[in-house]
């Protein structure tokens, strides 16, 4: 990631998830044989159970009653441990929590737990619909709302995941798509934590990108091997990445023809950016990108130093100096982390002046 989101939690389309967890840690405690509202319900969710009884009370019926139908304690208590260790999302991110997927749970609960969480379950459908359960969105608002609120506290324009398109405005009428991080297809328990929603562009969430990539397990190495990833709300001090173009001359249209070296500060966590790179196809994406444009940018620089250098007489430092402040601040710009990098790789080549001179074909 080029960046970290901070995370504006508490926010009221938590309380889906908050009402839910009450119910967890109910069922949880095992004392109850019967499903009852009085006990398993928050007092605040039961008008939404009256109201969605098909939606979701006959569904947390069943997912109860298959609870307390499982065979064997462990099969309880695996079930705790996937809701718990699941939802804490930062900790599957760090890889100091093993998570759960749908196979890991007894089959006789699995198709209870899918019908609310998975990526047809019920749940964040509730969310997303733009018309239906008025009386969800007057408790919990809805994702419009969410995401207005969470780009006023995240200015930063782009998609961090790539840096290579926007983010939709605060206000606008649309809003990005929201990217169940660890895929609620695979993993039970997290579709309506917003620990694990992040609001993605929209190439960077779909396929061969990161799409329903199981990002726990770089399955391309080991696929019964966890690793750490980035967490998107984190805190890392200092982070940076850090990329450099590796080519005998200035002509990058061959991807073949050169190399594309991505470093990061600090260095501990280089495995989670080499999970970053192979998660979001971020080499290809960015060699593809400046393959495509390079000489469209070579040309922008070259036509620059003709007005400022020739025309005006700047000198050849303080032009470079110039050119390499552009896209310093390279997250205000769509594709500015790859600007700065292949402004670099122009403007530090020694023979850089003779070339822009007309000496030697730039």
């Amino acid at each position: 990631m080029l960046y970290f989101y901070k995370s504006i939690s508490p926010h009221p389309i938590e309380n889906l998830h908050n009402y839910l967890d009450f119910f967890f840690t109910r069922m949880f405690d095992d004392t109850q044989t019967v499903y009852s509202h009085g006990y398993l319900i928050h007092p605040d969710f039961q008008d939404i159970i009256d109201n969605y009884k098909t939606q979701i009370d006959v569904k947390l019926e069943a997912l109860f009653n298959a609870y307390i139908a499982l065979p064997t304690p462990q099969d309880k208590n695996k079930v705790k441990d996937a809701y718990t260790n699941n939802n804490n999302v930062e900790g599957v991110c760090n890889n100091v929590i093993m998570p759960y997927k749908y196979e890991d749970l007894h089959e006789s609960i699995r198709k209870e737990v899918k019908e609310l969480y998975n990526s047809e379950g019920v749940l964040y459908n509730m969310l997303t619909s733009k018309t239906a359960y008025k009386l969800l969105k007057d408790k919990c608002g809805d994702l419009i709302t969410h995401f207005n609120t969470f780009r006023n506290l995240n200015k930063t324009s782009v998609c961090p995941f790539c840096g290579m398109e926007s983010l939709l405005p605060i206000n606008d009428k649309a809003k990005n798509d929201y990217d169940h991080y660890i895929s609620k297809g695979k993993y039970p328990f997290c579709s309506v934590n917003f620990h694990n929603l992040v609001p993605t562009c929209g190439n960077c969430n779909k396929a061969p990108n990161k799409g329903q990539k199981d990002i726990p397990y770089n399955v391309k190495v080991n696929p019964i091997i966890r690793e750490e990833v980035f967490y998107p709300y984190s805190n890392i001090d200092n982070h940076e990445i850090i990329l450099s173009i590796i080519s005998p001359d200035t002509n990058l249209d061959d991807l073949n023809n050169w190399n594309l070296q991505i470093d990061c500060t600090p260095t501990i966590n280089s495995t989670r950016k080499e999970r970053w790179m192979e998660i979001y196809d971020i080499e290809y994406r960015y060699k593809t990108k400046i393959a495509g444009d390079n000489y469209d940018w070579k040309q922008m620089i070259v036509d620059e130093y003709h007005r400022k250098c020739k025309k005006r007489g700047e000198t050849f430092d303080t032009f470079k100096e110039d050119i390499l402040a552009i896209f310093k601040d390279y997250l205000k710009h769509n594709n500015g982390i790859l600007r700065k990098t292949f402004n670099e790789f122009i403007m530090n080549d020694p023979d850089c002046e003779a070339k822009l001179s007309g000496k030697f074909v730039i």
